[in-house]
């Protein structure tokens, strides 16, 4: 287990995680310069680990669910400040702690299976580090008008159906693989 841990992808995770703190604060703060600086470096090390993952051939179910895990974590925790300065939806980020649990446990990913992905969950994934970039740009560059403020408000309850549908969808697919074929 100790040799698995210690990859270059694992490290870069590891680097997400540690900045989720930092993050929050920043948001809590609202000093959006800084907050700006360690969304960036969260994406790059996003990146950078799955790319390396494929590159140095280290790619496990370990460091898959710990890439995931960060990316759930850091999102949600992200949202969780934006939301508490009401600037998305307050269910948002309970949603995507729910949807991730849904999906660590269909996949059986702690009895160490690789994740299955869902091409619905995908999406939101990426969707939710949009929507965390627009916000934080939004408030950096000044945008805070109503029209902005309200179209990220929008996009973020778009964000809560699309999970819902999500969540709904694994749930269909998990029922319907127990039920074997007909």
């Amino acid at each position: 287990m100790i040799a698995k841990w210690h990859t270059i992808p694992n490290y870069l995770t590891l680097t997400r995680l540690i900045l989720i703190i930092p993050m929050g604060i920043t948001i809590i703060d609202q000093t959006w310069g800084l907050t700006a600086s360690i969304f960036l470096i969260a994406i790059i090390t996003d990146v950078m680990d799955g790319y390396f993952a494929r590159l140095f051939n280290q790619s496990t179910a370990f460091g898959g669910l710990f890439d995931h895990a960060t990316d759930a974590l850091f999102v949600s925790a992200g949202l969780t400040c934006l939301a508490m300065l009401t600037l998305v939806s307050q269910i948002l980020p309970v949603l995507i702690i729910l949807s991730f649990t849904q999906y660590i446990l269909d996949s059986r990913a702690l009895d160490g299976q690789k994740l299955i992905a869902s091409r619905i969950g995908r999406a939101n994934g990426i969707c939710y580090y949009v929507l965390l970039g627009v916000s934080i740009g939004f408030q950096l560059l000044g945008l805070t008008s109503m029209l902005f403020a309200q179209g990220v408000l929008v996009l973020s309850w778009i964000l809560c159906i699309t999970t819902i549908i999500s969540i709904l969808d694994r749930a269909v697919a998990l029922w319907r693989h127990s039920q074997g074929p007909s």
